[in-house]
């Protein structure tokens, strides 16, 4: 089983969301990414324990630091824009693994 978690940076923080429908409720956000993107699978965690009765893990998709060299080469590309036009801010989807016995 897998979960669809978005990223986006917005007003100074990193937002890691899910539309996916299991995961209704997941909203992770915090100044610092590293901090962001730990908090996830915990939540997820969580969220599946109290909405689905599951009990179990979650691994993302990517490493911490792969997710990071991935944004700051987005972020690298994005600020390249010409003077006077604002910048496009990467957003990202990433599946995050569940790793456990589903139980219900």
């Amino acid at each position: 089983m897998k979960v669809n978690v978005n990223y986006k940076y917005i007003d100074g923080a990193h937002f890691f969301v899910s539309s996916d429908k299991a995961a209704a409720g997941l909203c992770v956000a915090h100044a610092d990414l590293k901090t962001a993107f730990n908090e996830v699978a915990k939540q997820l965690r969580v969220l599946f324990e109290h909405n689905h009765n599951i009990k179990g893990t979650f691994v993302p998709g990517v490493s911490f630091d792969h997710f990071q060299k991935w944004l700051e080469a987005s972020t690298a590309l994005a600020k390249g824009n010409a003077e006077g036009e604002q910048m496009i801010m990467p957003a990202a989807i990433q599946p995050w693994m569940f790793s456990g016995e589903i139980t219900q």
